[in-house]
């Protein structure tokens, strides 16, 4: 049992409520794109609270959150087990890997790095259930959720999950789990949209299946809080993470209002035929001897470019017909939206070049790519830490309940699950073969560690078998640069 004390889950609702209503909501509008989210959530005299007509959302907030996901976990990451025991046969880590796929991680990870990316938050807890063998993970986010730490060390997550909910009577009825070190509470609460409401008896817990408390076969806490960066400049005092496009909702409102005033251009300069009235076709119903005619023109919808007006052409000089088109100020449109979309990328922490800006169709080798990538190879290495040792934890976690609950099956009871993450800036395999080349002809490098920086997405069996063939063909390779010209003065030493 923990000896920890977690906070009521009122005051937990309470937190969440309030962080939610001063950082997640706009920081949710500009991902979501959300018409009314971003009204609702936009400063006054804004241009998304100022009325208007037709405006026009830029989607960049998602499309840094996805570029974000894809530099993470666009190349899967790896997963190993450090042990004290020996394992000959791979039988544990098979089992590792077979975890893996059956929790759809791949997919998972990708999912909660965008999340996290938008929102600055994310978290992952371990579930398991009568219905399948073998625990499972499952991705919670951030404004459904709230960490509690002790002296920087995570001691509790509580989640909130919205069961039933009836939006036109403002009724919803909310699951609350807390996850401590070898325990889970749940409750059941019954308010509306904003307050948590009443707390239900336990038996309505029984009857969906769950318990009010319950003991984990395992000592660790079940669930874990990845941060998207730190520190969160709003709440610097807090271990809640930071977003991607913190500070950056000006920029985006501009960048809205710019590409809005682009459209409206467009709208504006349509061409348009100012014409009398009288020219317009009439009704035929209209026509016939004693019938009014007065507003009873008729507008012909294949000639929309006409524009009536009530002109006497009698007292008309000229021509009554008037071609009117104004003129799209389109480059003063592009500049200012390029720079917009230019320095809103680079204060997210990435290269433009990530976005496949400034790169005109050239074609880069690597060297040149990851020069101009740095700002973006930068920030994926400063998140990678950020999310190693939470996954480690949760993963350990589920390796160990795993071996628990199903012992049959697995005997990771004492394992310790390793991520490695895999290069996903598009290395150039010229420039890796060249420095393999060099490592080798300074008896730098085995052959093992050659192919391990040529094949990083190869697992164990993969890179074993490689080194064998590499072994078997070539033999024990000579690659002092001394003995690659060999000895003229003795060529028997050579053989």
């Amino acid at each position: 049992m923990s000896t920890i004390t977690p906070m009521d889950p009122q005051e937990v609702w309470n937190r969440i409520h309030y962080y939610s209503n001063r950082y997640y909501d706009g920081l949710s509008a500009l991902y979501s794109g959300d018409h009314k989210e971003l009204t609702r959530t936009a400063r006054t005299d804004t241009f998304w609270k100022r009325r208007g007509k037709c405006r026009i959302h830029v989607p960049l907030g998602s499309d840094i959150a996805a570029t974000s996901a894809n530099l993470l976990f666009g190349n899967a990451p790896t997963f190993s087990l450090r042990s004290e025991m020996e394992d000959p046969d791979g039988i544990r880590q098979k089992r590792l890997e077979e975890l893996i796929g059956l929790c759809n991680l791949e997919s998972k990870l990708s999912e909660a790095a965008e999340s996290c990316s938008a929102l600055g938050d994310i978290y992952m807890k371990c579930r398991w259930s009568r219905d399948v063998d073998h625990p499972a993970l499952d991705v919670v986010q951030p404004d459904n959720a709230w960490p509690e730490y002790t002296f920087d060390e995570l001691s509790a997550v509580h989640f909130f999950t919205t069961l039933a909910s009836d939006p036109e009577h403002d009724r919803y009825r909310r699951i609350y789990e807390c996850y401590t070190r070898g325990h889970i509470s749940m409750a059941i609460f019954d308010g509306n949209g904003d307050i948590l409401g009443q707390r239900q008896p336990d038996k309505i817990l029984e009857e969906l299946g769950y318990a009010a408390e319950i003991d984990t076969p395992v000592d660790e806490i079940l669930a874990v809080h990845i941060t998207n960066m730190r520190p969160n400049r709003n709440f610097r005092s807090s271990n809640l993470g930071r977003s991607d496009l913190d500070g950056l909702r000006d920029l985006c409102d501009a960048l809205d209002e710019a590409y809005t005033s682009w459209m409206r251009d467009i709208r504006l300069a349509k061409a348009r035929m100012v014409i009398p009235v009288d020219y317009l076709r009439r009704k035929p119903q209209e026509m016939l001897e004693g019938c009014s005619t007065q507003g009873m023109w008729d507008f012909d919808m294949d000639q929309e470019t006409f524009v009536a007006m009530d002109i006497d052409t009698d007292r008309v000089q000229g021509n009554p017909i008037t071609l009117s088109q104004f003129n799209i100020r389109s480059a003063e449109h592009q500049q200012i939206c390029d720079n917009l979309i230019t320095n809103i990328i680079q204060m997210a922490g990435y290269s433009p070049q990530s976005f496949g800006i400034g790169i005109n169709g050239s074609a880069e080798s690597g060297t040149a790519l990851s020069i101009r990538e740095r700002r973006s190879a930068i920030t994926k290495n400063k998140k990678q830490l950020y999310w190693q040792a939470p996954m480690e934890k949760i993963l350990t976690a589920m390796v160990r309940m795993d071996a628990a609950l199903y012992p049959e099956k697995s005997s990771l009871a004492s394992d310790v699950v390793v991520m490695s993450f895999t290069d996903t800036m598009g290395a150039d395999l010229s420039n890796l073969a060249a420095t393999v080349a060099q490592m080798r002809a300074a008896q730098a490098a085995s052959v093992e560690t050659s192919v391990r920086i040529l094949h990083p997405d190869w697992g164990e069996e993969e890179i074993n078998a490689e080194v064998e063939r590499v072994t078997k063909e070539y033999g024990q390779p000579i690659t002092a640069p001394e003995m690659l010209l060999g000895d003229f003065e003795n060529p028997e030493a050579g053989e």
